[in-house]
């Protein structure tokens, strides 16, 4: 388990997603489905952190309880507010029954340590009303203070990322693809432009964005004056008065795009916690990621580790603390270009913390994960229903360190799932993702409602 938790203290865990990017997906149109994508994947927060803990998430988790018993969490419970809105952390505050159980989980030392999915200012006005209100100690191993906030928000924006990592990178001009930073919506398609000129395809990114969304695509031939390009990228809904950045896209025929995420203490030395392949559905959606130890043999993992610890003693030295991941992609020719850092924790925390404590500290020695939030589950809605279907290849399967562990169920309504596939290499873990989805297929086929004729 993350040894900077002390499970001989109460450990409670904010799973606030929603808060932390509520601020940029209101924008949309279609915000409250895109909100509510990201509460499903609150789900995941039950297997963050070991065991024993007390979980808050925004929704009610059906598969819990099976959790619970497959994989080990015999002290884990998990507690959702009766009226959720976007922001947990105030959920905890304004429903005297989730803050009653928090304060009562404290026991009597009234010690914490409180585990958000990212540092907010949400989430520390719930520390600071914990601590003056009711008089608990909230020990935060992995955020920032208040005053060292702002540093999370700059690393996340695109412009304080290009502006750090070229100041702390030896050879930032060989790694960051070129990029320009713009403060105007003609800049940026000037920019854009002079890539498509030069025959090159470029992105325009919204300052502060999530999952790809607000990322525009600009190549060669596509527009053919600026004015063009101005008018596109006005028509996206999460471009407003904040900055862009113009980059270079990084295109590869078998593309490749990992992520190295590292844990940033109070004190200490910062480590490694997991490296993974992203998985993505269309363009930029992350869906996933695959873990491995043959990832730890590809030449580009030695430069990535380099400089992922170089920039994390720099921001430790700022003053940040808590995860962070670098996104990256490799070209064909094997050359690592850094695209970002996401400070907090990542779509693959839970997929390391939970084999750590299921297979142990050292479980790349024995085990491979797949880790999908995105499964189509076809005309399933019902938990037990998808149970059922998925039969022997729950974890694990004929008694040995492979099968499928469900991550994420609220999401069943929306016709989805999340899992996590663990098997004995690559190989075998795509081999179960493929036959699971051809199960689910053919389960949807013979139940498939009847077409009555004229």
């Amino acid at each position: 388990m993350a040894a900077h938790i002390d499970h001989l203290l109460p450990v409670i865990v904010v799973c606030n997603i929603s808060e932390t990017f509520y601020e940029f997906l209101h924008q949309a149109e279609n915000a409250d489905h895109l909100i509510r994508g990201e509460q499903y994947r609150g789900d995941r927060a039950i297997i963050w952190a070991g065991d024993p803990k007390l979980v808050f998430t925004s929704l009610p988790i059906p598969h819990a309880q099976h959790l619970y018993a497959q994989a080990g969490y015999e002290r884990t419970e998990y507690l959702a507010p009766e009226h959720p809105t976007s922001w947990l952390s105030l959920d905890i505050l304004r429903e005297p029954k989730l803050l009653q159980r928090l304060i009562d989980y404290a026991g009597e030392r009234r010690i914490i340590q409180l585990i958000p999915y990212a540092a907010t200012r949400e989430f520390l006005e719930l520390v600071t009303i914990l601590e003056q209100t009711h008089g608990l100690t909230v020990m935060l191993p992995e955020t920032p203070t208040r005053e060292r906030l702002w540093i999370r928000d700059y690393i996340d924006s695109k412009i304080g990322w290009r502006i750090l990592a070229s100041r702390w990178l030896p050879n930032a001009d060989q790694l960051l693809p070129e990029g320009f930073g713009c403060k105007t919506l003609e800049d940026a398609a000037d920019a854009a432009y002079w890539f498509a000129l030069n025959g090159r395809s470029c992105l325009v990114k919204s300052d502060i964005g999530e999952n790809g969304i607000g990322n525009i695509v600009i190549r060669p031939g596509d527009f053919s004056s600026q004015a063009e390009i101005v008018e596109h990228i006005r028509r996206n809904k999460f471009v407003s008065d904040q900055w862009l950045t113009v980059e270079e896209m990084i295109e590869a025929e078998h593309p490749l795009s990992p992520s190295l995420e590292i844990y940033v203490p109070p004190e200490g030395d910062p480590h490694i916690t997991y490296v993974s392949d992203q998985l993505f559905q269309g363009f930029g959606d992350f869906c996933g990621v695959l873990v491995s130890r043959e990832l730890l043999d590809m030449p580009w993992y030695a430069p990535l580790a380099q400089n992922g610890m170089i920039l994390a003693r720099r921001l430790q030295e700022m003053g940040y603390v808590g995860h962070f991941d670098l996104d990256t992609v490799v070209n064909d020719e094997g050359r690592v270009y850094l695209l970002e850092i996401n400070p907090r924790r990542t779509g693959g925390t839970h997929v390391h913390e939970f084999a750590d404590y299921v297979f142990g500290a050292d479980y790349l020695k024995t085990v491979a994960l797949l880790s999908n939030d995105t499964v189509r589950s076809g005309s399933i809605t019902d938990f037990d229903e998808l149970l059922s279907v998925i039969g022997d290849f729950q974890y694990p399967m004929q008694g040995e360190k492979r099968g499928v562990s469900i991550t994420v169920s609220s999401a069943l309504e929306a016709h989805e799932f999340g899992c996590i596939i663990a098997g004995a290499d690559t190989a075998d873990i795509v081999n179960i993702q493929q036959e699971l989805q051809a199960r689910i297929a053919e389960y949807a086929q013979v139940n498939a409602s009847p077409v009555i004729g004229d």
